[in-house]
Order: structure tokens, then sequence, then C-alpha cells
């Protein structure tokens, strides 16, 4: 009976449906976890005006945080999801036109609005009066940096899909993981600080990752490499950073983590910038 029912299934085009819903099912993975990076983002831009406030937030541990702590970890979270969407596509071989276009508004969300409004909202609560003296400065810098994310991931749309191992300008994953990790070391730590100085210090910053992002500067990407010892340093760094992300503690751990990363991509890609352009012309070509 069982064959008998196979033989009609496949008759009737069942073994095609099958396979078409498989297929189909290969990409809702990536495109489940571009979902939820858009929707941290989301609630990361929702929760930043509300400043100094305490939440408890159950779904995350059921710890006692203020608004904007919630909001940056919101943050981290977004760029754990974005690096395992992107790790899914590749695995599944589930890359797309829409979820391209998808993850690029995920992230303007999660790395372009968020992090904006975050440092906007969290210099209103240091105490100084500074962001009501200085109410067009933060305007200035806060468009500034979300058109510039706006552009470096319509620019990577459309010019670096087959730029293979580097990106060109710094990725707003990585801008808007700076913003929350510095926002969270400067809430934990700011009773030892300047607050005079500091708001200017973190607009500085802040602008200079806007530029960092439309910058023509290569920065490497985390790919597997000839060594096996480099591998296995990368892959035991980045479940580091996943450990100290998803139980929002140790800040100060993937501070240092992104520091040495951007520093040493970056420098990297100095130091490589005539064969990668060479390959890239040659690419472009062909």
């Amino acid at each position: 009976m069982i064959p008998a029912l196979l033989r009609r299934v496949d008759r009737t085009g069942g073994h095609f449906y099958l396979s078409a819903t498989m297929g189909r099912t290969k990409y809702a993975i990536p495109n489940f976890f571009t979902s939820l990076n858009f929707l941290m983002g989301t609630f990361a831009v929702v929760l930043a005006p509300l400043g100094s406030s305490k939440l408890l937030m159950p779904l995350f541990g059921g710890h006692e945080r203020t608004a904007l702590e919630w909001s940056a970890w919101l943050i981290v979270y977004s760029v754990l999801l974005d690096k395992l969407d992107g790790f899914f596509a590749k695995r599944l071989n589930a890359s797309s036109a829409f979820g391209a276009e998808f993850d690029s508004l995920a992230d303007l969300v999660a790395f372009g609005l968020a992090p904006a409004m975050l440092l906007f909202h969290g210099i209103r609560q240091l105490p100084g009066g500074w962001a009501q003296e200085h109410l067009l400065v933060q305007l200035v810098v806060l468009a500034a940096y979300v058109l510039c994310s706006a552009w470096r991931l319509a620019r990577y749309n459309v010019a670096q899909a087959d730029l293979k191992g580097w990106f060109v300008g710094m990725p707003t994953t990585l801008s808007g993981g700076w913003i929350a990790l510095v926002w969270l070391l400067v809430w934990k730590y700011q009773a030892h600080l300047d607050l005079q100085s500091l708001p200017w210090i973190l607009y500085g910053f802040h602008f200079l990752l806007a530029a960092l992002m439309i910058s023509p500067f290569y920065i490497s990407k985390l790919v597997s490499r000839t060594s096996k010892f480099f591998n296995y340093f990368q892959i035991a760094n980045i479940l580091l950073g996943y450990a100290c992300g998803l139980a929002m503690m140790w800040p100060e751990v993937m501070f240092a983590q992104m520091a040495i990363y951007t520093a040493v991509g970056f420098t990297w890609g100095v130091i490589r910038r005539k064969k990668i352009a060479s390959g890239l012309s040659a690419a472009l070509e062909s």
C-alpha cells in the first residue's frame, strides 16, 4: 500500500513539491536570523529614549538594567545575529537577492539608526547639561552617521559582492558594535571619567566611525586562513565573543577583541592595498 501511495504522489508531482519545499526552507533559516536582527535593532531604537529608567526583561535573564543598557545590549545581539545569518546563508547555499536586500534593511536599523539613537539619548543622561547646549552638534553627527550607514550598505550591495576576503570601509556591523560597547563601558565607569570632555570625545568618535564606513580603506574579513592555528584562534575568539554577548557580561572583553580586529584588519588592508586593488580590477574586467 505504501509503495503504491508513493508512486501516486510522485505521479502527481509530489516529489517536485517536496524538493521545492525543502529548497524554500533553507532560505528561511538565514532570513529568520535577519528578522531577529531587525527586531533587536527596532527594540533598541524604542528603548533608547527611555534613558535611565530601570526595566526588567524576563526574556533576557530577568535582570534589571537601565533602558539605555538594554538598548546597547540589543545592538550587541544584532551583531551576533548578523553574523549567524551570513554563516547559514553560506553553509546552506541560501544566498538570494531578497536576503541581501532584507539584510541591508535590518542592518540600517540595527547598526545605523539604533546606535545613533543610543548615543543621542545616552548623552542626555550624563550630568552637566552638555546635550541641551549642543543640540546642533548632536543632530549633525547623528545625520552624518545614519547617512553614511545607508551609503555604506548601498555601496556594498552594488560594488562589493565579488570582493573576496575584504571589506571596503568599516562594516556597519562593526561600527554599530563599537558604539554599543563604548556606551556600555561609559555607563559602567562614568564615575571615573571626565564628564566635561566626554561628550565631545564620544561625538568625535561617532563622526570618525561615520567617515570610516565610507572610506576607501580595506579591512580584512574573518574568513578561513591557511594556518590551522590562526583558524582555531579565530574560532576561539568568536566563541568567547558570543558567550560574553549572549550572557550580557564582560563588555571589556568584547571591546578588546573588537579593538584588536579593527587595528589589525585595517593595518593589513593598508599593507595589501595594491594587491587587493589589482585583484578587484581584474575581477571587474573579467
